[in-house]
């Protein structure tokens, strides 16, 4: 069995790695291509994405290790190694890496190493002081424990030990709960500490990505390029026209308003003509976005023949399938982890019961592949949903969009970073949604012996307010993405109204 999941490991390290390789070519920008380009941000892209993808396929590693006869593979020791990379990397290398990459080209080497390290400095100072500031106050545990005394009232309780039956007449029973107060390690604090923070951008990423991963696609083939005939096209393609000169004429105006806006009088009128030039540029970015995309699917339509039909009929098929998976993963949580009786019992194991169920019918190899699917899942609905949520709300990030052959290595970076925090929350999620399945796993016993009780994150954890929040926040998405029928910034929908009236 070790010498097996050794072999499953070493193939799914090299799958990972050529996974990553196909991405960052297929994403990356011509002018950012080739190893000669940036070639410490394209390294650290490639380490960043096989730590994401490993952590949480790593799960079902761990599960399948614990089944296993004899000692199998050191997962503690794993877990704790890639934790530790996780942090590294994602508070150390790759900012470094984006500093120095938006820093100026036309300063030299070492003034934009100077550059990065100052703004690095800066970004680890505030990291080491949350991270060793509360490990001080928070690092220990209090692990409820159960406690039943038997106590005998007469000295002949203690003279029965040959007779078949106990002498419960005389003798007393008290059971009582206290805690135990245990000291965590710095590693598995870390991993407390780093999942605090994913989760809540899983909680944002995860629950839109569980709506939107499936909806989206089942909306790319109902507005799928159709063929046009010479008149619509002719009239598609003014219409595309007139929509880049509005926009021109509308970032022309915002550069002006930017222009007086520095020469207003006063800090505070200063502040708020900035503030109003932002808004109309997060507006104007997203109309610029959707523009492209009108444009790029008028190309498909007006190439229509030379677009294979079939892959808008594969995206339904996975829409759908994906529907069922986003469903089946709100009904475990709900029925698992939110519904619970007064004794903290869920009201049915489901997903649990069924992995179980597979396990006994000698489907082990099955089993594991279904959890390691379900995981991934959830992996790739949150970075849909950072996508997604960034564009609903742009004022909370300057967000890099990810585009075939149009992506930046500052852009790479930045999302692996989000990717890198979130996967941390997603392998917690997935312990704790199927901590049945995997009792006897490694990550298992840490989180559900050690990290759920830490001091300040027992209340959050225990009482399940990360999935309670994820459930209900996507479910609000799923109403407001089928009620909203277009995806479409507000400016832009104007601006085709304005040309129906005109072409009419």
């Amino acid at each position: 069995m070790e010498w097996f999941l050794i072999i499953v490991t070493i193939v799914m390290a090299l799958l990972l790695l050529f996974v990553n390789f196909y991405l960052l070519i297929l994403y990356c920008h011509p002018e950012d291509s080739g190893w000669g380009s940036s070639l410490v941000c394209k390294v650290f892209v490639i380490i960043g994405m096989t730590l994401t993808w490993a952590q949480v396929l790593m799960l079902p590693l761990d599960a399948a290790n614990s089944r296993g006869l004899g000692e199998g593979l050191d997962m503690d020791f794993f877990w704790k190694f890639i934790y530790m990379l996780i942090l590294i990397f994602g508070t150390l290398f790759i900012p470094f890496a984006q500093y120095y990459y938006e820093s100026d080209d036309e300063k030299s080497v070492g003034q934009r190493c100077c550059a990065a390290l100052y703004q690095q400095l800066c970004f680890v100072i505030i990291i080491a002081l949350l991270l060793f500031i509360s490990y001080a106050f928070l690092r220990f545990a209090d692990i409820p424990v159960y406690i039943s005394v038997k106590s005998c009232t007469q000295p002949t309780d203690f003279l029965d030990s040959e007779t078949p039956y106990t002498n419960v007449a005389n003798s007393l029973q008290e059971d009582s709960e206290d805690s135990l107060e245990y000291e965590v390690s710095f590693p598995v604090y870390v991993m407390a500490f780093m999942s605090l923070f994913g989760y809540c951008l899983f909680v944002l990423f995860g629950g839109v990505g569980l709506t939107a991963l499936p909806v989206d696609l089942i909306q790319e083939f109902i507005h799928r390029p159709k063929k046009l005939t010479s008149a619509e096209g002719t009239q598609k393609k003014g219409s595309l026209k007139r929509k880049s000169y509005e926009l021109i004429e509308e970032g022309n105006k915002i550069r002006d308003d930017k222009k007086d806006a520095v020469i207003q009088d006063g800090w505070w009128a200063r502040y708020r003509e900035n503030r109003k030039v932002r808004t109309q540029f997060t507006k104007y970015k997203n109309a610029v976005l959707s523009l492209d995309r009108d444009y790029e699917i008028f190309k498909l339509e007006i190439k229509y023949f030379d677009t294979n039909p079939i892959i808008w009929y594969f995206k339904l098929v996975f829409g759908v399938i994906f529907c069922v998976i986003s469903f089946i993963w709100w009904l475990h949580i709900l029925l698992f982890i939110v519904i619970r009786d007064a004794d903290g019992i869920s009201a049915s194991p489901f997903l649990n019961k069924i992995l179980i169920g597979l396990e006994d019918g000698n489907a082990g190899f099955l089993c594991v592949g279904i959890f390691g699917f379900l995981c991934i899942y959830l992996l790739w609905c949150t970075q849909k949903g950072n996508i997604k949520f960034g564009l609903r709300i742009p004022f909370l990030f300057s967000l890099h969009i990810m585009k075939i052959n149009e992506t930046w290595m500052n852009t790479f970076l930045f999302n692996i970073q989000l990717m890198l925090i979130c996967s941390v929350a997603v392998t917690q999620f997935c312990t704790k949604a199927f901590s049945q399945y995997i009792r006897l796993s490694t990550l298992n016993m840490l989180f559900s012996t050690q990290i759920q009780y830490l001091r300040f994150f027992t209340y959050l954890y225990s009482n399940n307010v990360f999935e309670i929040i994820l459930l209900v926040w996507s479910v609000l998405t799923m109403i407001y993405l089928l009620i909203r029928r277009s995806d479409k910034p507000k400016m832009l929908k104007d601006i085709e109204e304005m040309q129906k009236q005109q072409f009419k």
